[in-house]
């Protein structure tokens, strides 16, 4: 997702979350599912933090299958995500999983 309105309408659909992030997710009426990420300067100041946080949070999404899904999701980061580079994988799939499993009881 590129616009601020396909943002706006995702975040404001259903949800699941964790300690370090919140999945916002919606159906869409395309093939595949879109991957929108939200990481505030406010959380992580760096560009380079903040980049290969992105970097991470796509490759989850590649990895998982709910990217066979028609869905629009919005990965957004809170402020008590590890800095760590590497340590929040476990909790995006498991975060994705959860999304799944929601999506298939719609």
């Amino acid at each position: 997702m590129l616009r601020a309105n396909g943002f706006d309408h995702v975040v404001r659909a259903q949800s699941v979350t964790d300690d370090n992030f919140k999945v916002y997710f919606t159906r869409n009426r395309e093939k595949n599912a879109r991957l929108g990420i939200i990481v505030g300067k406010k959380i992580l100041a760096g560009a380079a933090d903040r980049n290969c946080l992105k970097r991470t949070i796509r490759e989850a999404f590649r990895q998982h299958s709910i990217k066979l899904c028609n869905l629009d999701l919005v990965v957004m980061v809170k402020r008590t995500c590890p800095q760590r580079r590497g340590s929040q994988d476990d909790n995006l799939k498991m975060l994705l999983s959860r999304v799944e499993r929601r999506c298939a009881e719609l």
